[in-house]
């Protein structure tokens, strides 16, 4: 930690100034807060603005933006840089120079005129362009809406490739623009690309390209992917507009502070290579879990499920690591752990992974990872009746995991865990809760990884719906003990 007095972690914000605050430098500073973020601000530009639209830019004087910038470099570096409204392409300059001496993430919201029409910049437009272009080598992400996509492009039909040739990959192409029942925005990392969308609201708001862009600079920041930062900012902006603030007779601020909840949240795809990026019919719901979840074991055999349920357990996990059983010997496992679910009333027993399986048995559901849902045959299984379960552990898997309608969703490690290597930093408690109550009142939240029977009490307090434990019974000495002590925890926080 430094001593000579300077700040660390801050991230910079280079934009207009809005002077009823629904756009600009405030919102991202607004943005920022709502996040636990500290910022930093240089201004390029006032503007005369309202709630009824932009009347004027005026372009602030590029040495005094240069001088600006590094008077809040000798602060020290930030951790990331967003870009917005730039003014002239003087200032232009100015920045480019100064973004291609950072090392940290930059992300370019191209902002070329405001949702009224107004150019928001006083220059020949070519020559804007042509410097805005040489600024976007420098960037990690640019984030276009549909109209600037196709400025940027000079009118020629927009194309990811073609946007992620611009910059350095990371391309968010926004759909508020589209026409239809949906507002798409389409994510592509350069190699990869994911199609984030959501029903669209019934009205617009000022502010909400600044928000994104700015949410997802602070995600980038904070050490999250490409995918994660977009799904996170998508979320804070749907939930900002539907909780709109209105301070004139025009449209409404987006609200960057906005609390979030499964009404927000948006669904993420896949787009496998050569495929159209068109959004897909909407999945249909999986069955509800019939009773409530509570305490949810996770264990390796059907000797374990039969003994919990005649522990008075209800809610039971059979998972069986791949490659550990022959296929007869898999299939006998799953039989017995679907047949005791059958057997025993107000049962609900899932089977990790091995979907086939489970539907030849009339399991009563399965739970799946991230990556089984690229490959399992969700229709077959929805039609069925099977309940379904889902990972989630990220933004981005918590958006993929709401595309699919899941019968309840799982939110983990929420401690660290030597039992399997995970690729994700642990939630939480804080994270926990939320994102639980991003998920409800949608969708039933399980809590996994790390919990022993002295955190239970303290997640279940997240307000998840179950605890799922993987090892603190089946290691514990008394099992059944144990068993019963995180029944009577677990039970006595319903009770109080």
């Amino acid at each position: 930690m430094p001593t000579d007095g300077r700040r660390m972690g801050y991230l910079l914000t280079i934009a207009g100034h809005d002077p009823v605050h629904g756009a600009g430098i405030t919102a991202d500073l607004a943005t920022w807060a709502a996040m636990g973020l500290e910022g930093a601000s240089v201004v390029t530009a006032l503007t005369v603005q309202n709630s009824s639209g932009l009347d004027r830019v005026e372009p602030v004087a590029p040495a005094l933006v240069r001088d600006a910038l590094h008077a809040v470099l000798r602060d020290g570096e930030p951790l990331a840089i967003k870009l917005g409204l730039l003014g002239s392409t003087a200032i232009v300059d100015e920045v480019r120079a100064f973004v291609a001496a950072r090392r940290c993430p930059v992300v370019l919201d191209p902002v070329l005129a405001a949702s009224n029409g107004r150019a928001a910049h006083e220059d020949d437009h070519a020559a804007f362009l042509t410097a805005l272009r040489a600024l976007m080598r420098h960037a990690d992400v640019i984030t276009p809406n549909l109209p600037e996509a196709l400025a940027l492009l000079d009118d020629v039909p927009v194309r990811l490739e073609g946007l992620s040739a611009l910059c350095r990959g990371g391309v968010v192409l926004k759909g508020g623009h589209a026409v239809g029942a949906d507002s798409p925005d389409w994510v592509s990392d350069g190699r990869v690309t994911a199609l984030l969308s959501a029903p669209r609201l019934p009205r617009s708001a000022h502010g909400t390209g600044c928000v994104f862009s700015a949410a997802l600079a602070g995600m980038l920041a904070d050490g999250w992917g490409l995918f994660d930062a977009a799904a996170e900012a998508k979320l804070r902006v749907l939930s900002g507009i539907a909780q709109a603030r209105a301070v004139g007779p025009g449209r409404p601020h987006v609200h960057a502070a906005a609390p979030a909840d499964s009404r927000h949240l948006p669904t993420l795809r896949w787009v496998p290579p050569g495929q159209s990026t068109h959004s897909p019919a909407s999945a249909s719901a999986f069955a509800p879990m019939a009773a409530r979840i509570g305490f949810y074991p996770v264990v390796p055999d059907a000797d374990w499920v039969e003994r919990l349920l005649a522990w008075g357990v209800r809610t039971v996990q059979l998972r069986i690591k791949a490659g550990t059983l022959d296929a007869d010997a898999l299939q006998r496992q799953i039989e017995r752990a679907a047949a005791a679910g059958r057997a025993t009333p107000g049962a609900q027993v899932f089977i990790n992974d091995h979907w086939e399986m489970a539907l030849a048995v009339d399991a009563y559901g399965v739970h799946l990872g991230q990556e089984d849902l690229e490959t399992a045959d969700l229709p077959v299984l929805q039609r069925a009746g099977l309940r379904l379960g889902v990972s989630s552990h990220t933004p981005a898997e918590m958006a993929r995991a709401h595309a699919v309608q899941p019968s309840y969703v799982a939110i983990g490690p929420v401690f660290p865990t030597t039992l399997k290597q995970m690729p994700y930093r642990p939630v939480g408690l804080e994270r926990l809760r939320r994102w639980t109550q991003r998920y409800q009142p949608r969708y039933p939240v399980v809590a996994i990884g790390g919990i022993d029977l002295s955190r239970a009490r303290a997640v279940a307090d997240c307000g998840v719906d179950g605890v799922a434990v993987v090892s603190a019974v089946t290691q514990a000495a008394d099992a059944q003990a144990a068993t019963q002590a995180f029944l009577e925890c677990l039970s006595a926080g319903d009770r109080g």
